[in-house]
């Protein structure tokens, strides 16, 4: 199977961003899984898979990965930006490094990949960009005012972008995902916490990294030519406004 490209992630070795690589790989993409540590992606055995240690705060190393593909012989078609953190803390306890912290992987961290792959992009015509926002980022969160407003500041990033570089070829969209069973809703709440929010839930199910994984498949692809500054809802037909 001939390659379609290359696609790099951020947050590439666990939840959601694992599962992307896995499905990507299995579609025939290339993967340029960006992460602090391999993770998950030691399970993966494949020579389409490159992986890069890097903080997402730092973009002179996100450039150098890019770079790095490039030099490689492939042809950056796309980026997936997973890398973030979410942590619960009431409002009035909120210190400024949580904060910043949020705002520096959730939000710089999405806006110093773009920057990173637009040049690769431009040059070719192509490409295409998904962010990941949240429903939090429309409902609120109790404990949750510095993730709500990083994951807002995606949305807002992401339309702007999508209007800069439509004429160039290139598409930005954005998943918001509701409750997903991954490693990070668990780092505030029980299993049976996560499971039981499947009752607020239309279809009645949390969703699965794999649910976002198949959004995101489509977002990469021709299947969607004609989709750009959207923001997808992935939520069971949760948060719907």
């Amino acid at each position: 199977m001939a390659s379609k490209g290359s696609v790099v992630i951020t947050g590439a070795a666990s939840g959601i961003g694992f599962h992307t690589a896995q499905m990507l790989l299995a579609e025939g993409y290339r993967v340029v899984a960006c992460d602090l540590a391999p993770g998950r992606l030691s399970e993966i055995d494949s020579p389409a898979l490159h992986f890069d240690a890097l903080d997402v705060r730092d973009g002179a190393a996100l450039k150098a990965s890019v770079s790095g593909e490039e030099a490689r012989g492939h042809a950056i078609a796309g980026l997936v930006v997973c890398a973030g953190i979410i942590t619960r803390t009431p409002y009035l306890e909120l210190d400024e490094e949580t904060f910043d912290r949020h705002l520096d992987i959730n939000l710089k961290g999405a806006f110093f990949a773009c920057q990173a792959v637009l040049p690769a992009m431009r040059s070719q015509g192509r490409g295409s960009i998904v962010l990941f926002s949240s429903s939090i980022a429309r409902s609120g969160s109790i404990n949750g005012a510095h993730y709500a407003a990083s994951k807002g500041g995606v949305l807002g990033l992401a339309r702007s972008l999508a209007l800069e570089t439509a004429r160039e070829g290139v598409r930005v969209n954005v998943v918001s995902p509701g409750v997903t069973d991954t490693p990070m809703p668990r780092g505030h709440a029980s299993d049976e916490e996560v499971y039981a929010k499947a009752a607020k839930v239309p279809l009645r199910r949390i969703g699965q990294p794999q649910d976002m994984a198949n959004a995101v498949l489509f977002l990469l692809s021709d299947d969607s030519s004609y989709v750009t500054g959207q923001d997808l809802r992935v939520s069971g037909g949760a948060n719907l406004f």
